[in-house]
């Protein structure tokens, strides 16, 4: 098992095209580098991906980042890699979050800033603009919320989405054991 300063998260995103996960995870498996936790997204023909991974503990840096540095700038990524001191992976979504309703300033933030308030964890996070007539935003969160706090979260995430004219949805995740 790798040790934490043996781990590293990587975040890109540029101009969508085929090749960059092949050429990025290529130069990862080429150095030995196991992928932990990977996460992507096109956002208006922007591809955009985070990921963490384990490296071995002979493995420098300097090298690391320098050959990634090299093959996104091939592909005219934008790339940044830094070392991982902390990792917590404990906890997990339990609860699904969808909100929808007219485009305006602010609802990702009113939304979240409830959901911090009483010490709900947004856990992934989808959010999409719909262009016109009429523009409409939705949100789609898998959030772990502390189950004392559950009922008087939703109830407060409603007032939130009520007073922006927004759809909301908060249901609970069934946890299976396998």
């Amino acid at each position: 098992m790798a040790r934490a300063s043996d781990h590293y998260a990587l975040a890109l995103i540029g101009v969508d095209r085929p090749g960059i996960v092949a050429s990025i995870t290529g130069a990862l498996a080429a150095l030995g580098c196991n992928l932990e936790d990977v996460s992507t997204s096109l956002l208006r023909g922007h591809f955009a991906m985070v990921l963490e991974f384990s490296a071995p503990p002979d493995a420098g840096f300097a090298e690391i980042r320098g050959e990634l540095l090299e093959r996104s700038a091939a592909l005219d990524l934008h790339l940044e890699v830094w070392r991982l001191t902390d990792r917590d992976a404990r906890g997990s979504a339990t609860h699904v979050l969808t909100v929808h309703g007219p485009d305006q300033l602010g609802i990702l933030a009113t939304i979240a800033e409830t959901l911090a308030a009483r010490g709900a964890n947004i856990r992934e996070m989808t959010c999409a603009r719909e262009a016109g007539e009429r523009p409409t935003y939705a949100v789609t969160m898998e959030v772990e919320v502390p189950a004392a706090v559950a009922g008087p979260l939703e109830g407060e995430l409603r007032r939130a989405a009520e007073g922006l004219r927004l759809r909301l949805a908060l249901e609970p995740i069934e946890q299976h054991v396998l």
